[in-house]
């Protein structure tokens, strides 16, 4: 076949690709950024202790990260950037001042940025500021002063619901922004779905013809693991449930549990998605094409991050489970403290960036997972048993077909 002809072909097909993709809708999705702003930190010893006493946020890195989130937005030029709550550290003015202007940025490359909140953001009494070794109090947000702060990245809420809105990405695809955080009188940990949630979710699903209909929360919608259940479920879940049932919703966008997981129920997924704060950064992808429904959760491309970030990240993360795990493991022998807490830490790793499987032979051929049985009593014993026998299936992908 003559050159020429073979590039006039190749040309085609790139065209009619290029085609194809533009006719399909594409959302990203983040939550948990916990964002804090430099300037409450910068050179304090004690936050980065409080950091090492938490649950792997990489925090101190927050502008790192959104600089990235902003470079991954301009590559993959979505139709729309999903934040499903916890935008704060702990709800510090300053934090949502600094956070609105790094979305600023995004929408000006031209990706609306849409937000709910999460139990991080609004009414927190414990926001604070670091400096040296010692903390100060800062100014926290009132409902009215997150919906001044971020007017550009959410719509009016109506009564009755909370802070929730429902956005037209286009005339393919409505998202119903639904919060059910708790923070009348201070904010509280769990998610609630009442009654007038109920209302205003039922007028929001109503009357979208053809549109394809997608929820999202902070709080679990479905449950995911008996772990997760009793601290991220949200309370009258089996309200919302129903109504997405009804309105044939496929996907409900969540996080709050910080661990990537995918809960189905018939035809309904629920996808929480890991915190962006934490190795390995996800973020995720949702496309619509002619019906069919594909979420995909991935990780900050490198490229976009400084040298070495990523692998800091996994250490970091790595190195809290371990200390945690040694510290609950004073007096047990020095080697076999060391295999346990090892365990413990590529556990961690693999179980909240989505990617443990219950049936991989080697989490149950290593030795140290027989002496962590001989010590179910201990916590991380006790958290072993409740999540190593569950089933695991693709917690990263799930994809509806087209009706």
């Amino acid at each position: 076949m003559p050159r020429i002809l073979k590039s006039l072909i190749a040309t085609a097909c790139v065209a009619l690709v290029l085609s194809a993709s533009a006719l399909a809708t594409r959302i990203m999705v983040v939550s948990n950024i916990h964002y804090m702003d430099r300037a409450l930190y910068q050179g304090s010893e004690l936050f980065i202790r409080a950091l090492r006493a938490g649950d792997g946020k990489y925090a101190q890195f927050g502008d790192e990260l959104m600089a990235a989130l902003c470079d991954q937005v301009r590559a993959l030029r979505p139709d729309a950037l999903i934040v499903t709550g916890d935008l704060t550290f702990n709800g510090e003015r300053d934090s949502h001042a600094a956070l609105a202007g790094w979305f600023a940025r995004i929408e000006a490359q031209g990706t609306p940025v849409w937000v709910i909140p999460g139990n991080h953001d609004i009414n927190v009494t414990s926001a604070r500021g670091f400096a040296g070794d010692g903390w100060y109090a800062v100014p926290p947000v009132a409902p009215e002063e997150f919906c001044a702060i971020y007017a550009d990245h959410m719509l009016p809420p109506e009564g009755g619901a909370g802070l929730s809105y429902a956005v037209d990405v286009n005339s393919s695809l409505r998202v119903a922004m639904t919060d059910v955080a708790y923070y009348e009188g201070g904010a509280q940990t769990f998610g609630l779905f009442t009654a007038g949630h109920a209302a205003w979710l039922e007028e929001a699903l109503s009357g979208a013809g053809g549109t394809e209909l997608i929820t999202a929360t902070h709080h679990s919608l479905l449950p995911h693991t008996r772990f997760s259940q009793e601290s991220f479920l949200m309370f009258g879940h089996e309200a919302m449930e129903a109504l997405a049932l009804k309105h044939g919703v496929r996907l409900n966008l969540s996080g709050h549990m910080h661990a990537q997981h995918i809960a189905r129920q018939g035809a309904l997924a629920d996808a929480a998605l890991g915190a962006f704060c934490s190795w390995p950064h996800r973020y995720a992808l949702v496309t619509l094409d002619r019906g069919a429904l594909t979420y995909q959760a991935k990780s900050l491309d490198p490229v976009f991050l400084p040298e070495g970030f990523l692998e800091d990240s996994r250490a970091w993360f790595e190195g809290i489970a371990r200390e945690k795990t040694e510290a609950a493991l004073e007096g047990v022998d020095e080697d076999d403290q060391a295999l346990m807490a090892g365990f413990a830490a590529r556990f961690n790793l693999a179980y909240f960036a989505g990617t443990y499987d219950r049936d991989d032979p080697a989490w149950r051929d290593d030795p140290a997972y027989r002496l962590w049985r001989a010590r179910a009593d201990e916590p991380f014993g006790q958290y072993l048993n409740l999540v190593m026998d569950e089933p695991t299936g693709d917690n990263l992908c799930c994809a509806f077909n087209p009706d």
